[in-house]
């Protein structure tokens, strides 16, 4: 295989243009299926950004099932076409989402009728470091630690434990449904409306709002196509230019 042209990266979401590049060098065909993308210290060298923006970068391209990581060999692409299956973990959106309503809307409403001022204040800190977040990784986060404060100013801490064990699968969501246009800002005024009603101590309104939220992510779940082709992807994941790009040479050719 030959050289891959790419930019260094200076926009301020680096590992959103990290992935457009090497999206477009897979739609383009310099990437091939079964070819080894370079390894993430030769990556953060030639795009000029940290290891942690490669990584976050490439745990996009395996969400969006155009690569796969091979133990002890490295990453490799997989598909030229995305892949979003309605299965995060092991367990299905339908299955995920109606598990949230059974525990996060009731939380929210005691949430609401039980808060203290110290809740409050961890609820107004994730919300600012999630409009604040410069990364996808750091959205993510932001996102868990707001459902997680909501659950702990219940008072119960069943309803914390419950959270915390979901994280995991709830990341794999939120990564799915980030590729679609306009979902953070959705996202954010939603749990706005979370935090006003619990601000209020209006249960009703808190669970009425957690549910709107519920319903959105619904909808944002069923506008990710199973299957469609790179060129249908969001903004953002422009075709890489051609025009004054340094050469860096992939790690070792094709898997067998």
């Amino acid at each position: 295989m030959g050289a891959l042209p790419l930019n260094r990266v200076v926009r301020k979401s680096a590992a959103d243009e990290v992935r457009a590049q090497l999206v477009a060098l897979i739609e383009s065909g310099q990437l091939q299926i079964n070819d080894r993308l370079p390894s993430e210290a030769e990556l953060s060298r030639r795009f000029g950004v940290s290891r942690p923006i490669v990584r976050e970068a490439l745990g996009r391209l395996r969400a969006l099932g155009l690569t796969e990581a091979r133990p002890g060999s490295g990453t490799y692409v997989a598909s030229n076409v995305t892949k979003l299956t309605m299965h995060f973990g092991q367990y299905s959106a339908s299955d995920l989402n109606e598990v949230r309503r059974c525990v996060e809307t009731p939380a929210a409403r005691a949430a609401a009728r039980r808060r203290q001022p110290a809740d409050l204040e961890i609820l107004t800190a994730a919300l600012d470091r999630h409009a604040k977040a410069e990364t996808t990784e750091d959205v993510i986060r932001s996102d868990g630690r707001f459902h997680c404060a909501i659950a702990s100013a219940t008072g119960n801490l069943l309803f914390v434990r419950i959270l915390e064990d979901l994280q995991e699968t709830l990341k794999e969501q939120t990564l799915a449904v980030s590729t679609l246009r306009n979902r953070g800002a959705s996202a954010a005024r939603e749990h706005q409306a979370i935090l006003k009603a619990i601000v209020d101590r209006d249960g009703d309104a808190a669970a009425a709002a957690m549910d709107e939220h519920l319903d959105a992510v619904e909808r944002a779940i069923r506008r990710l196509p199973t299957e469609r082709p790179l060129t249908d992807l969001p903004a953002g994941q422009a075709p890489l230019p051609r025009s004054r790009t340094p050469r860096v040479r992939a790690s070792a050719g094709k898997s067998k």
